[in-house]
């Protein structure tokens, strides 16, 4: 089953790193994602705001910034047993440049 997503949105939020058990390294942010979509032949603006993590390396070796626009692509899921919230697992990341 397909389960993919492509964003672009911002970094509104950074928690400190931290591992799992495991010891793999984990980084939760939100992101805030604001644009103009067709819906009917009628022009909708797109809101919203998720929760997202990474894990691993880049989690470890974050290189971006409060504020910072980015270009995500990964898949969704919940955020544990007890919470169906969704969560945006980031599996690529780049700066985006407009």
């Amino acid at each position: 089953m397909l389960n993919q997503l492509c964003l672009c949105a911002q970094i509104k939020s950074l928690d400190n790193l931290r591992y799992t058990p495991a010891g793999l390294p984990v980084l939760t942010m939100w992101l805030t994602h604001e644009s103009w979509q067709t819906e009917l032949q009628q022009q909708y603006l797109a809101k919203v705001e998720i929760q997202a993590k990474v894990l691993g390396d880049l989690a470890k070796n974050w290189p971006y910034q409060l504020g910072t626009m980015v270009e995500i692509s990964g898949f969704l899921s919940q955020k544990g047993i007890y919470h169906s919230r969704p969560v945006l697992h980031i599996q690529q990341i780049r700066e985006y440049k407009g």
